[in-house]
């Protein structure tokens, strides 16, 4: 489960931004990985530059901490059930990762592409995507605390049934968001431009501008029953 972090004050609008703890100067004396041998010595206090591999596997319950990867090439990256934590990635590109019930807490990811990203079940805890573009990304069912992306470009994100707090979207663009049975509390949709919404509904506790209202005045009008005649 997430765990809720200190409240603080509330911004004029009433949405509150997502508070981030982790500071990546603590990766600054890590220990050099050789890519050549690419986890030979596990994934703790290590930084790792121009890997290129076909696939990464991480088992169930194991734990990548305290590390940075650069340049990371992937055909495929497997993390079902694995844990990340206070680490960057930067420059990736990763076409197909499965991490269903895996555990994101204190993650950077920077200028980085990933195609399908399934992440169903999973948990993310201060977690910010910067300058990426991601394709399908499979959060359903996930639980989400102080989430940020910045200056992204998404296909599709799949919110369905998931538990979303503190998350914000910031000059970002999203092709399909999918809010079917979602808890979201504080979303700040404000600075994404959103081309298709699935399951309406799924919205409430989210923030929306004006212009957003506008544009999504049919569908809620669909929504509540409300017929609209010229």
């Amino acid at each position: 489960m997430v765990a809720a972090r200190t409240t603080r004050p509330r911004r004029g609008s009433g949405t509150q931004a997502p508070q981030f703890d982790f500071d990546e100067t603590r990766l600054g004396d890590l220990a050099t990985g050789d890519p050549a041998s690419f986890g030979s010595l596990g994934f703790e206090g290590l930084a790792y530059g121009g890997v290129a591999l076909d696939t990464w596997e991480l088992g169930v319950g194991e734990t990548v901490e305290a590390c940075r990867f650069d340049g990371l090439e992937l055909a495929s990256w497997g993390f079902r059930g694995a844990r990340v934590v206070e680490s960057v990635f930067a420059g990736a590109n990763v076409p197909v990762s499965s991490g269903a019930r895996s555990d994101w807490r204190d993650v950077e990811v920077r200028d980085s592409r990933f195609g399908s990203v399934e992440t169903y079940d999973a948990g993310w805890r201060g977690v910010r995507f910067t300058r990426c573009k991601l394709g399908y990304v499979n959060l359903r069912a996930a639980e989400l605390l102080d989430v940020a992306f910045v200056d992204c470009t998404i296909d599709e994100i799949d919110l369905m049934d998931a538990t979303a707090r503190r998350v914000t979207f910031e000059s970002t663009r999203i092709a399909t968001l999918n809010a079917s049975g979602a808890r979201l509390t504080d979303v700040d949709l404000r600075g994404a431009d959103v081309g298709q919404v699935i399951g309406m509904a799924g919205l409430r506790g989210a923030t929306i501008s004006s212009e957003q209202l506008q544009l999504m005045a049919p569908a809620l009008a669909d929504l509540a029953g409300i017929v609209v005649e010229h």
